[in-house]
């Protein structure tokens, strides 16, 4: 496909390989290669699957090489051939190397470990998709953002939200970070964690209606969210039910058929063949859903923090490259992906789709 998006990703680990791998099942996109310092079995993967190789230090390139890779370049020269950048490093790293992104005038895309106000807007698909088109820099919001995000997403155009408190059960660290997280204990975020006021950023209009509190716990499969969301007009279950059913990245299922916990969920998506059991979408537990007569509704659901903010990343680029259709880009994305339920609607209104 002539003139496809020519996709830089900077950081080969969590996040970026997956990045990597959604950015190469797009048919309007090609990854132009990944940036990186490390030079152990992780950087394998990517030189297994053919992407191209740069050194993000220069100084590195020579250790890299001799190591066994196939180093092409160094980080300049992959944003000499980038459209855009998705940077993927650590928090404080990205920001470090914007000069050399601005030098080439390359579209920037950072994660959401990075602060709201180094870059133009913070970005969620189905919050504040029109607010970014042809923006030079924003940050895809963290996982939990995410889910949170998509969560309220389908309240926010059929109803008022009037407050929202979420209770947040975090994975101690990833899978792979064995040296980190609690090993027996609960480890509470003294105060208000960054959650609340991080989904403020892509949905300004829950400025003072939002609150929430964190812990991390001895497990690593994903992260859990207890919801409290009051609306103005109370929704009765059964249309909460198909309200969720319908948006894209959201999937109801009852535990009672399988899924009663987190490692059932990692089972099921493993079994059905997700690359590493990835599940990007957001896992309501049907029985959790409830409502009262004061609007009130309660609900429990589940995030994989490592998968769920791949959609918007590959969003948030047709965004920055001028794809004004948030539907449409939904779609394609979805459908490169393997996201699909038989209920979605992907003509669903989402509170994204226009300017504020």
């Amino acid at each position: 496909m002539a003139d496809k998006i020519r996709v830089g990703i900077v950081g080969y680990g969590v996040i970026g390989k997956r990045v990597a791998d959604a950015v190469q099942l797009q048919p309007d996109m090609d990854v132009t290669g990944v940036a990186d310092i490390i030079k152990d079995a992780r950087l394998e993967i990517a030189q297994k699957k053919g992407y191209p190789i740069y050194a993000s230090i220069p100084d590195l390139k020579e250790e890299m090489q001799k190591a066994g890779f196939e180093v092409v370049g160094i980080l300049e020269d992959l944003v000499k051939e980038s459209d855009i950048i998705i940077d993927c490093t650590p928090a404080g790293i990205p920001p470090k190397n914007f000069p050399l992104y601005e030098k080439y005038h390359r579209k920037i895309i950072v994660q959401g470990g990075e602060k709201d106000h180094v870059v133009q807007k913070s970005f969620s698909t189905f919050a504040n998709y029109a607010d970014c088109v042809n923006l030079e820099k924003i940050r895809v919001v963290s996982c939990n953002t995410t889910g949170i995000a998509r969560i309220l997403a389908p309240l926010m155009v059929t109803n008022e939200i009037e407050d929202v408190f979420v209770a947040l059960a975090r994975r101690a660290a990833d899978p792979v970070r064995t040296n980190r997280g609690p090993i027996n204990g609960v480890v509470p975020v003294l105060g208000i964690s960054h959650h609340g006021p991080d989904v403020i950023t892509v949905f300004p209009e829950l400025n003072d209606k939002i609150y929430s509190l964190a812990v991390a716990a001895s497990f690593t499969l994903s992260h859990v969210h207890m919801i409290k969301i009051k609306v103005k007009n109370p929704i009765d279950r059964k249309e909460l039910i198909s309200m969720w059913k319908k948006y894209p990245r959201i999937i109801v299922r009852r535990g009672k058929d399988g899924f009663n916990d987190t490692a059932q969920l990692v089972e099921y998506y493993r079994d059905l063949g997700r690359p590493r059991y990835d599940r990007p979408e957001v896992f309501i537990w049907e029985e959790t859903i409830n409502s009262d007569e004061k609007g009130n509704i309660y609900l429990i659901y589940d995030v994989h923090m490592e998968s769920i903010p791949i959609p918007e990343n590959i969003d948030a680029v047709r965004c920055l490259m001028g794809h004004t259709d948030v539907y449409k880009t939904v779609k394609l994305t979805d459908k490169s992906l393997g996201i699909f339920e038989s209920e979605y609607d992907y003509n669903a209104k989402l509170p994204g789709d226009s300017p504020r």
